[in-house]
């Protein structure tokens, strides 16, 4: 600080507090008490609790056990990770689900699963994510990870084939293939009585969840699969269809006319499929069965 700085800053300061004692603020004034030495007489505004309830001989007791009563439920407040684990109800999503919204739900989820509803359908990129982790994406509805029967879906493989060749397919399934499970048949379309004969014995046998088939002629195929009682197959034309046929017959074979897809639809159709155990609702499984008697 340079001289002419100091000298400022004393007249600056001298100014101060002239009018400061003109005001009575120190050194005259109701200064009784600052004389002394004493503490100076300061309250609080009007309005602020200041703890003290001496004028209040009712209430003595009561609002400090109260307060210590409130602090001890303070202390022991769940923390976020811990209210999370609370058992509040899930809300399913609904709509068209975006890759952040999932994600959220994701995270809010006491078990780290999100919930959707029934219609509710993912964006492209919410089925990217969906694909790196299915186990924690499940329908409203359905049990996370076993039918009525007790069959644990969630362990169980898809058993895929294709009556010849396609990359869009061959990218489809190697980007899957820690779910699918090849047919052993030949990808020939004459082998496709013996797929579905192959696709509906394991069915039976809880070795598999379900099928997805990549055909030239879907209604070869749905009419061929459709004749056996384990499978209840349906035409993935469209997101639409298969949602359709999942949460209306609780389908468990997709039927995919590959030369018309692209690997989005393709992609988008087979994980709608494999995001959840098929469960046929009752009024199908009886209808189906009194059908199955028909000549």
């Amino acid at each position: 600080m340079t001289e002419l700085e100091r000298q400022l800053v004393q007249m600056v300061a001298a100014q101060v507090i002239a009018v400061l004692r003109e005001r009575g603020a120190f050194g005259g004034g109701n200064t009784a008490a600052s004389s002394r030495g004493g503490p100076a007489d300061i309250k609080p505004p009007i309005g602020i609790c200041t703890g003290d309830y001496s004028k209040f001989p009712e209430l003595a007791g009561k609002l400090h056990a109260a307060v210590g009563s409130s602090a001890s439920t303070a202390s022991h407040q769940p923390s976020l990770q811990e209210a999370k684990r609370s058992d509040s109800p899930t809300i399913a999503l609904n709509g068209i689900i975006t890759a952040s919204q999932l994600q959220a739900a994701m995270d809010a989820a006491s078990d780290g699963v999100a919930v959707l509803a029934a219609d509710a359908r993912l964006s492209p990129l919410a089925n990217d994510l969906a694909r790196k982790d299915p186990r924690r994406i499940r329908r409203a509805g359905v049990a996370a990870s076993a039918s009525p029967g007790g069959i644990d879906f969630s362990s169980l493989l898809w058993m895929w084939w294709i009556d010849g060749s396609c990359p869009v397919v061959q990218d489809v399934t190697n980007e899957r293939r820690a779910r699918l499970r090849a047919s052993s048949a030949n990808r020939l379309p004459g082998s496709l009585a013996q797929v579905v004969r192959e696709l509906s014995s394991a069915i039976r046998a809880r070795q598999v969840a379900g099928g997805i088939l990549f055909v030239h002629n879907a209604a070869r195929a749905a009419c061929l699969a459709n004749r056996c009682a384990s499978i209840r197959a349906v035409v993935g034309t469209c997101g639409e269809a298969v949602e359709q046929g999942i949460s209306e017959l609780g389908a468990n074979v997709l039927i995919i006319e590959y030369p018309h897809h692209g690997h989005r639809s393709v992609s988008s159709m087979v994980d709608r499929m494999m995001q959840q155990g098929p469960q046929a609702p009752a009024a199908v499984e009886r209808d189906l069965a009194d059908l199955h008697r028909c000549g």
